[in-house]
């Protein structure tokens, strides 16, 4: 039995990541993806009342940046001091900035609301905010931070499909050749490769 176990939906959104990183490191993990109502029987036992989870060694821990963070460290792909690891950390939030924005269109539940924040957002926010990130990974060599592989740039692979999905631009990745780049590099590493391959599909 594994000793390491991620729960989280069949989405990949802010699971993905997580379990792309245990993949790269060789983690014998279990991958358990429960649906909403499996989640709400063990809602109560989760450290926060959300998922994803990562047990590791009998411990529940949260938080799915946080645990890229850790899981960057072990592994050996976080930055060598603070300055780098703030590196990281900020690029890391700018995508998360995004992902936020387009989330506020995502889960809004009135449809004339809904609507105008996605015109407004498509208008002065999405442009600007995509041609930073997009110098962003163009100045670090395909990469989101310090021109090389970081737990970054596996939370960008693993979120990118779900900020495509809610921002609704089926052609993000022709506008922004670099995105779709950053993600084949990390689904192209030969452990996570095998590993994505075995996975049952999500689009998001």
């Amino acid at each position: 039995m594994p000793k390491t176990t991620l729960t989280y939906f069949p989405l990949k959104a802010l699971g993905e990541h997580l379990r792309l990183l245990l993949a790269y490191g060789g983690e014998d993990f279990e991958d358990v993806r429960l649906d909403r109502e499996q989640f709400m029987l063990i809602k109560s036992t989760t450290p926060f009342g959300q998922l994803p989870v990562l047990e590791m060694n009998g411990r529940k821990l949260a938080q799915s940046t946080a645990l890229a963070r850790y899981l960057g460290r072990k592994y050996g792909i976080a930055g060598a001091n603070a300055d780098e690891d703030l590196e990281i950390d900020q690029h890391v939030d700018f995508v998360h900035d995004i992902r936020s924005k387009a989330g506020t269109v995502q889960y809004e539940d009135h449809e004339e609301v809904r609507e105008k924040k996605h015109a407004e957002l498509s208008k002065n926010f999405y442009p600007v905010a995509l041609e930073k990130l997009d110098a962003i990974i163009k100045k670090n060599n395909g990469h989101l931070a310090l021109g090389k592989l970081t737990w970054g740039d596996f939370l960008f692979a693993g979120v990118i499909d779900y900020v495509k999905h809610m921002m609704r631009m089926d052609d993000l990745y022709t506008k922004y050749p670099s995105f779709k780049q950053l993600r084949d590099t990390v689904y192209g590493l030969p452990k996570v490769k095998e590993f994505s391959q075995k996975c049952p599909p999500c689009d998001f």
